[in-house]
């Protein structure tokens, strides 16, 4: 077996771990994997050399004025169509375990086309009335206004930036497997859905299954969207085959939602987890005025698909430590919020060991150095959007 796929095995057997105990977080995963040149940016691969990205390069640095750094490339939503020949089919490497399995099992299909259990509770707000609260059971809302309020709490943080509240943490059902893209892609629709963004008409009141998510995605590539991953891959629909993001970006485009897909890569000065910090940096403080001694921003941006070899995450913010080190603020779909992260939802309390609690949502250099590329999937925002997405006081 390859060395990526042990590695990515291991991060889905963490949950169980991490999850005996409620006050538990993810730890800083420690496996390693070995860059290979693969042909697209799914899990368990390297991007170098992805045959849908072209050679137009976007600079990005800190300051968002003046970019510098040539490494971040775009990549294309439509596949050509004179590319047949030159694709190969996939394996393991790059599509997981389950790359040549043309259906999934019955049970865990079943399991999947399950009806989400779905739970009513009362919330007392902040302003001390009750709130109804909604919830399903692998999708918790309200977790991005409580680890604001955790970095607020938190000493060791100068500053911190979050998109938009209104993000939904999705995590894994038990038993499901490698489907951390689909979550991720669930996360996103669960910003497009509540902030009534162009597109949200096309999405029901509930998340879109991972086999509806197999579908769209198919009628993507019938669009010609990123067409030649169904060549790579074989075609996903009712399998276990890792998908990436090209997937995503091919879903989106084809309902109309506008975005953008990027490369990440090292520099001859800096590694790639350095220019990753700036890209994401940048991002949100385009919509922030640092004129000011706020130390945590909220913000309306969306969050962001973000893909590594091996897995992938949603980054909702990004910190920077007193010690200087920084970290992305993300939501991880192998792991659910702790009891504790549901505790502080809709309330004031004080926690009496944020850093704690945060540390499950943190990914810094440490976890983000054995990485030579990231590829990142950015929603595009209209006019009118940009004027709404300015820091507000959490």
């Amino acid at each position: 077996m390859d060395a990526e796929l042990p590695t990515h095995l291991e991060l889905h057997q963490a949950e169980e771990i991490t999850h005996e105990s409620t006050t538990s977080s993810p730890p800083e995963f420690s496996g390693s994997f070995t860059a290979q040149k693969q042909s697209r940016p799914g899990d368990c691969e390297d991007l170098d050399n992805a045959q849908y990205s072209h050679g137009l390069f976007v600079k990005s640095q800190l300051k968002k004025e003046k970019p510098t750094q040539e490494a971040v490339r775009e990549t294309r939503p439509r596949s050509p169509s004179n590319i047949t020949l030159a694709v190969k089919k996939l394996g393991r490497t790059e599509l997981g375990p389950y790359a040549h399995e043309k259906q999934m099992p019955s049970w865990l299909r079943k399991l999947l086309e399950k009806r989400v259990k779905i739970t009513e509770s009362n919330i007392i707000a902040p302003d001390g009335t009750l709130r109804r609260h909604r919830s399903t059971e692998n999708e918790t809302t309200d977790v991005v206004p409580v680890l604001v309020r955790l970095c607020e709490q938190d000493k060791s943080v100068q500053r911190a930036f979050f998109c938009s509240p209104k993000v939904h943490q999705i995590s894994k059902m038990p038993k499901e497997g490698g489907f951390c893209g689909y979550r991720n892609i669930q996360m996103l629709i669960s910003y497009i859905k509540e902030c009534r963004i162009p597109g949200h008409e096309c999405f029901s009141e509930t998340s879109p299954t991972i086999l509806q998510i197999q579908e769209m995605i198919e009628s993507a590539w019938d669009m010609g969207f990123n067409s030649i991953g169904r060549i790579e891959t074989g075609g996903i629909r009712g399998t276990r085959k890792y998908i990436g993001t090209p997937e995503a970006q091919a879903l989106f485009l084809s309902l109309g939602i506008q975005c953008e897909a990027s490369r990440i890569g090292v520099t001859k000065d800096m590694q790639a987890h350095d220019v990753l910090f700036m890209y994401i940096a940048n991002y949100f403080r385009q919509a922030c005025s640092l004129d000011t001694n706020d130390k945590v921003f909220l913000t309306n941006l969306p969050p962001i698909y973000f893909q590594h070899q091996g897995h992938s995450l949603t980054i909702i913010g990004f910190e920077i430590r007193d010690n200087g080190s920084a970290n992305l603020l993300v939501l991880d779909p192998m792991f659910k919020p702790s009891s504790a992260v549901k505790r502080l939802r809709g309330t004031r309390a004080v926690s009496a060991d944020p850093a704690r609690i945060l540390k499950g949502y943190r990914r810094g250099a440490a976890y983000l150095k054995k990485y030579k590329v990231f590829e990142i999937l950015k929603l595009s925002t209209s006019q009118d959007l940009v004027q709404d997405l300015t820091c507000t006081k959490p």
